[in-house]
Order: structure tokens, then sequence, then C-alpha cells
């Protein structure tokens, strides 16, 4: 007889959680190929034709990079929430209500020139982003009320006023829910890579300035104390009710950027789809990279390629869409369950009964 004893471990070296979470991912992608596999098709081949769709072209590469893009901003406003221990699940919805705002002024507001009318929308689907976000942020602070719950709820709260503009005053000429085409002046550039637009370069510049936020001002160092202990961070003075607010109009902020990204850089007009889930991406990206800006990047990055390759697995494999979901879906499960490793280390004692 044996029985299994879980043994708290004292701290688990970078390299070794590295190690846990590259793990996490391989047994997630195996079962990915299990799944594909039980779908018809050779897992290998699928797998090769993912990494072909994402990096064997110029087109490729430029269309996996456009993916990251809103992946960026999503993870990095789920990651600025979880470094103060809130779990901001409503990314999604601020993305859209950020781009409804953006929207707003472009189909109501003055023609203005580009770098002015750019600057207006950004700022506003910023302030949009924000005060979706502040709905939950007044719940919990007013009425402790459980913030992933809240968030979660307002996603579809949100998705529901874009139809109600796209279904009603904002419908195209053609009678379809979606608005009439952005002027040339609400466009982001391109950078001359495919359809790539400034939205990436906006994205990188916010990695390296939150990282500094983060690790190098007095805001940044109260957020981690506010996240590691809230005894700590009352004792040091600091008001918490105040930092949690500002913390979810921060993260609010930042999804609402990617939802004005979406209709400025490649849509060019709201319709009902102009995310992918990319504000739910975003927490597997945030958890995956630790809350860690730079690393959020390189996880963005790897998620975009899982939405290229199973567009492109769905269109050569004939694979159900669902591939690319099931497969985050897995990654997700897989990461959490590797925190039992990352936190305990796991002994089988034999014996008698």
């Amino acid at each position: 007889m044996y029985k299994v004893k879980l043994e708290q471990r004292e701290r688990v070296s970078n390299k070794q959680e590295l190690f846990i979470t590259l793990y996490a991912i391989g047994v997630a992608l195996a079962l990915s190929g299990i799944f594909i596999a039980l779908n018809g098709v050779n897992p290998f081949v699928a797998f090769w034709k993912v990494l072909l769709s994402s990096f064997g072209s110029t087109y490729g590469i430029s269309e996996t990079l456009l993916k990251a893009v809103p992946l960026m901003f999503t993870g990095l406003s789920v990651a600025i929430a979880l470094n103060s221990k809130i779990w901001n699940i409503g990314a999604e919805g601020q993305l859209y209500f950020g781009a409804i705002v953006a929207t707003a002024f472009v189909l109501h507001g003055p023609v203005l020139p580009t770098p002015i009318m750019l600057t207006i929308l950004l700022v506003l689907g910023a302030v949009g982003g924000a005060f979706w976000a502040s709905i939950p942020a007044f719940l919990k602070i007013k009425f402790k009320m459980n913030e992933v719950i809240s968030t979660l709820l307002l996603n579809y709260v949100a998705m529901n006023i874009a139809d109600y503009f796209l279904f009603g005053s904002w419908k195209g000429p053609d009678n379809f829910p979606y608005t009439v085409e952005f002027p040339i002046q609400a466009r982001l550039p391109k950078i001359g890579f495919g359809r790539l637009h400034l939205g990436i370069v906006i994205a990188l510049l916010l990695v390296v300035v939150i990282y500094v936020i983060i690790n190098y001002t007095k805001t940044g160092y109260k957020l981690r104390l506010t996240g590691s202990s809230l005894k700590a961070a009352k004792y040091a003075g600091i008001d918490i009710k105040k930092m949690m607010f500002a913390v979810f109009l921060f993260s609010g902020a930042l999804a609402g950027l990617a939802g004005v990204i979406q209709v400025t850089g490649i849509e060019y007009k709201l319709h009902q789809h102009i995310s992918s889930g990319y504000g739910y991406t975003g927490i597997i990206v945030a958890w995956l990279a630790r809350s860690n800006p730079f690393v959020i990047v390189i996880f963005a990055l790897f998620l975009s390629v899982l939405l290229k390759g199973a567009d492109s697995l769905q269109i050569a494999m004939h694979l159900p869409a669902a591939v690319g979901t099931v497969t985050q879906a897995l990654i997700l499960f897989a990461i959490l369950g590797s925190e039992l490793f990352k936190n305990y280390k796991i002994k089988f004692l034999w014996g008698n009964k």
C-alpha cells in the first residue's frame, strides 16, 4: 500500500518555475494533438501546418504579429490587475466599450487631421475602457462584490450595447450590423510590413512604460505591496480602496485601447466580431507570463500563433474552428494545474496500511 503526501515547497526558483510552465504547455499541446487525431488528422502534420502558416511567409509573419497586438494590450490589462491580486475577467467587455466610445466620436464628431484624430480616439478608447472597469470597481469597494462575477457579466452587457447601436442607429447603408467605414484620418498608419500597423509600436512602448512603473516607481511599489499583503499595505499607509480603484481604471484603459486599435488599425469599422475572444485570451497570456510585461510579449506571440494556425487548419485541413479554442483552454487548465507542482512536492510513501 502507498499514500500520496503533499509537502509545501519553501520556494521555487525561476528555472524550476519555467520548466514546470513549459512542461504544462507541452502536456496541453499533447492533449490537443489527441483532439486533432480524433478528427482524423495527423497531429504532427497539423502542428507543422500551424508553424508554416505563421512563419513560412512574410504574409504569415505579419498576420501572426497582427493578432499578437490586441493580446499584448489585454495581457497587460489583466497583468496590472493581477499584480494587485485583482481578477479582471472583463477585458473583453472593456475592449468593446472602448471601441464603442471611439466609434461614437468617428461617426458624430468632426473629421480632424490624422495625428489629432488618432490621439483623441486613443484617449477616448482608454477612457471608455476605464469607465467600464469602474463599475465592478465600485461594486467591489462599496458592496464587496466578487470582481470575477461582475467583470465577467459586464462583458455581455458591453457586447449587447454594441449590438444595440449596430442593429439601430449605426447600422450601415446596406442594412447589415456594422458601421460605415472610418475616414482615412481615423485609421492607424501601416508600418510597411503586410497589414501590420502602428498599434504594435504603441503596444511595445506600453510594455516598457508599464515595466518601469511596476518595478521602479513609488506607484508600482504600492501596487505590488497591495497585491502581496493587504495588512502590510495598510501598515505602510496605503489607501487600499483608492489603489484598488486606480488599478481597475488602469486595467480597463489598457483593454479599451485594444478595442480602439482593432477598429482603427484593422477593421476600419465597428461590428459584432472585432474581437476573437482577445479579452479572454489575454487572461491566459498574463497568467503564463506571471504578469511580467516583457514575457507577455512572448506569450502573446505564442497564443497568436495558435489563433493564426487554427484559421489555417480550418481552411486547409477542414478541422473545426474550435481547435484553437480547445488548445487555449487546455493550456489554461494545464497552467492552473501546474500550480500544484510549483507550491508542493508530491511524495509517494510506501508501507503497510
